[in-house]
């Protein structure tokens, strides 16, 4: 009886963890601004709007499409990635004005962006490690000499195997494993994005471009009207 018990407690203790270890090629993952904070209470009230909103990655070998919704919903951004062409669309619809932008991945990154790749310091620590949904993933930080107090903590698994990139601000950069939580902190204020769902389905209509309904411009005009910056991918 006793070796029966200790039986079906190892099963329910191990199943969990050997399935969960597949590597994901494809599959789709979202994520979700599950904490904001601040010492002034303005800026917190402001970035409380921000709890709740999403991330959705849909990935599947060198293509993959992000959709991000804030502002409960409106403001909606799909940017469409295809590595292997090295190209991106971007569908951005803010409260029923839909853009269309239509760029190559070099051109999608600004020189704001090249600078922040280029000054970035990243490291790992494997001992410090975490499980979220099932993958093991060990932390990652990373820091910029030019943000003065900014730092991310970030936990990394290296299962889910896409060159996505969604933490804000830092898409140029290339990490080890796919960044399955973070916090982002600065002197003003912190920011946590966690994963609440990991999937290995994946609908493959939904990486197929729409642009009915959408005003195209080029990456020229889009950064004049973004005030000269880029976007991430």
């Amino acid at each position: 009886m006793k070796n029966l018990v200790f039986s079906i407690l190892l099963l329910i203790l191990v199943t969990p963890w050997t399935y969960a270890q597949k590597a994901l090629n494809s599959g789709t993952i979202k994520m979700s601004i599950t904490e904001v904070k601040s010492d002034d209470p303005q800026v917190e009230a402001q970035m409380q709007m921000m709890v709740g909103s999403e991330t959705e990655l849909v990935f599947d070998g060198e293509e993959h499409v992000t959709n991000m919704s804030m502002m409960g919903g409106m403001i909606n951004i799909k940017n469409y990635v295809n590595n292997a062409e090295k190209k991106m669309d971007m569908l951005m619809d803010m409260m029923g004005q839909k853009l269309w932008v239509e760029t190559t991945l070099d051109q999608a990154q600004s020189p704001q962006e090249r600078q922040v790749a280029e000054m970035s310091k990243i490291s790992y620590d494997k001992n410090d490690r975490k499980t979220i949904l099932g993958y093991s993933c060990y932390k990652m930080t990373l820091t910029n000499p030019e943000m003065e107090g900014m730092q991310i903590i970030a936990y990394v698994s290296e299962d889910i195997k896409t060159k996505a990139n969604n933490l804000q601000g830092f898409q140029s950069l290339t990490f080890s494993g796919y960044p399955l939580e973070y916090t982002m902190s600065s002197p003003q204020f912190s920011l946590t994005m966690t994963t609440t769902e990991i999937k290995d389905a994946v609908d493959k209509s939904r990486l197929k471009l729409n642009t009915t309904g959408y005003k195209k411009m080029s990456m020229e005009e889009f950064q004049k009207s973004m005030g000269g910056g880029g976007f991430g991918f």
